[in-house]
């Protein structure tokens, strides 16, 4: 299972899911996202093997994360039992 929290002024990514199909979308958008913020200069990112950390996000397109958020909630709802979503 994936697990996706987020945090203040960021999210974390956790884990596996069972499905190879979750695994590669999340981590498109993911990437997507951290790449995009280490570019611009507006967060931390952290990348391990099945984790990643985007944190003190100060400044950024909110749109972006709106939507990489409506993307991991479309996810969740399409397989559920594969992705968790947390909200601290």
């Amino acid at each position: 299972m994936t697990t996706i929290t987020y945090i203040n002024h960021g999210v974390v990514i956790d884990g596996h899911a069972g499905d190879p199909v979750v695994c590669h979308g999340i981590s498109a958008i993911s990437q997507m996202v951290a790449n995009y913020v280490t570019e611009k200069g507006w967060g931390d990112v952290r990348v391990q093997e099945g984790h990643l950390e985007i944190k003190n996000v100060t400044e950024c397109g909110n749109d972006l994360f709106k939507a990489m958020s409506s993307a991991f909630r479309d996810i969740a709802e399409e397989h559920p039992g594969n992705v968790k979503i947390v909200y601290e």
